[in-house]
């Protein structure tokens, strides 16, 4: 998986958690909890995010998924023999 689909996955997750924290009808003590979690996760994947522009260099080794195909190999036409 690509760094920046972790990161994107990473925000959504905290949002989601902020979310749910707040349609759930949760004690005040766990919607706090679950609030600042969520708030966590999602400064944790902007922070990933930002890092990814500031320094783009780093790129992991993956080999470029969008590569010329191959020339497929011309067949050799047969003499065609007459009885």
């Amino acid at each position: 998986m690509n760094s920046l689909t972790k990161a994107a996955l990473i925000c959504g997750s905290g949002s989601m958690i902020i979310l749910v924290s707040i349609l759930i009808n949760l004690p005040f003590a766990v919607q706090i909890l679950l609030l600042l979690t969520g708030l966590a996760v999602s400064v944790y994947g902007v922070f990933l995010l930002v890092k990814m522009v500031v320094r783009p260099t780093e790129k992991s080794s993956e080999t470029p998924t969008e590569q010329a195909p191959a020339p497929a190999p011309k067949k050799k036409k047969r003499p065609t023999s007459t009885l």
